[in-house]
């Protein structure tokens, strides 16, 4: 409930998500979200999808905190690269 996780995610030219992926989780509970069953509901998301857990993404019962988590720190990731997008400031080749 206090330690991070890190975690990947891959978009594609229009920052549309690819695939999603917890590399390492240190929690003793909520390890269900990196689970690639649940991740994948994040795969075609941009930042204008805002995923929300309850809404367009799902909760896991045990996982809340872990779920609610990886849901905001997903659409933190694209609001950042869209920024940067709008700023011209990536390169995809």
């Amino acid at each position: 409930m206090k330690d991070v996780f890190d975690y990947l995610i891959i978009v594609d030219p229009e920052l549309q998500i690819l695939k999603s992926k917890v590399l390492i989780y240190r929690e003793q509970h909520g390890q269900q979200i990196g689970s690639q069953r649940w991740l994948k509901q994040f795969v075609g998301m941009t930042s204008d999808s805002r995923p929300q857990l309850g809404k367009n993404i799902q909760a896991i019962s045990g996982a809340t905190i872990s779920a609610t988590s990886m849901t905001q720190a997903t659409q933190n990731a694209l609001d950042q690269l869209n920024y940067l997008k709008s700023k011209k400031a990536l390169r995809h080749e």
